[in-house]
């Protein structure tokens, strides 16, 4: 149980994860925005991954870190395309109102999840650099991206939605019927 303006509210609903409940929530707002942030990573993570493997095979190629300056290489280009693409597709924001606010957070929440993403890949890259072949080894990497980012993908959804692009309701608090169906029938 919490307390948010006077009112308590339910925690311990159970997650409904039948057929008809998550259709049902794909057909909601917020399930509609959830598919559109999957759509958005859909397009972004493979763009990211062919990014890394291209800039290691190349630009940094020779170097025993070359994935890592890849991984950080490549987030640091797709944050921007990425952070309008979720602003303006997926939480459908067209307000100009602190949008040097908005990137920064978005550009440190991007860093921090490409920290964790690339830490992994920096240790697998300290297991296998040399010890296998390089197809091996750039699998080895994808897979430790895509674990790292994963794991920041639903971090930066919750980031996203709750603080930086969060709806308002019109100035008023959301009702208990909307606090029930967010909390009760949300498919994560």
């Amino acid at each position: 149980m919490g307390s948010r303006s006077g009112r308590t509210l339910r925690y311990d609903a159970p997650v409904k994860f039948s057929p008809g409940a998550v259709a049902a929530h794909a057909k909601s707002d917020e399930g509609r925005k959830q598919l559109r942030y999957a759509a958005v990573s859909v397009v972004f993570v493979p763009v990211g991954q062919l990014m890394i493997q291209v800039l290691a095979a190349t630009v940094y190629k020779g170097n025993e870190n070359n994935f890592t300056y890849a991984s950080i290489t490549s987030a640091a280009i797709l944050t921007f395309p990425n952070f309008f693409a979720n602003k303006y597709l997926v939480w459908k924001a067209t307000s100009k109102d602190n949008l040097r606010t908005q990137v920064v957070v978005f550009w440190v929440a991007a860093m921090l999840g490409v920290s964790a993403a690339t830490g992994l890949t920096w240790l697998v890259e300290r297991q296998v650099h040399g010890k296998v072949s390089g197809l091996v080894e750039a699998v080895a990497v994808f897979f430790a991206q895509l674990l790292g980012f994963g794991i920041v993908w639903v971090g930066r959804y919750l980031i996203l939605d709750r603080w930086l692009f969060k709806v308002t309701h019109h100035g008023e608090e959301p009702t208990e019927d909307d606090l029930d169906m967010l909390h009760g029938d949300v498919p994560i």
